[in-house]
């Protein structure tokens, strides 16, 4: 399932978060709410994907560490 950054709405493999150099999974996580594509060292989408990435961050804000439902929300 994807996970969408909350910046500019680019899709991510949700189990990418596992891959994050020098980071566990929970950290990854929770700074993929805040930094976005810039977590896997990439830039972000220009032009964004506003409404994606606004509905990312509002789940993202609502649902904290479950990451299943906001994934699967996303998927909706």
């Amino acid at each position: 399932m994807d996970i969408y950054c909350p910046v500019c709405g680019e899709p991510w493999e949700m189990d990418s978060l596992h891959d994050v150099p020098g980071t566990n999974y929970a950290t990854a996580r929770k700074r993929f709410a805040r930094e976005g594509c810039a977590l896997f060292e990439t830039s972000h989408n220009d032009p964004p994907d506003s409404e994606t990435a606004m509905r990312s961050g509002v789940l993202f804000d609502l649902l904290g560490d479950d990451i299943d439902g906001i994934a699967s929300l996303m998927a909706e």
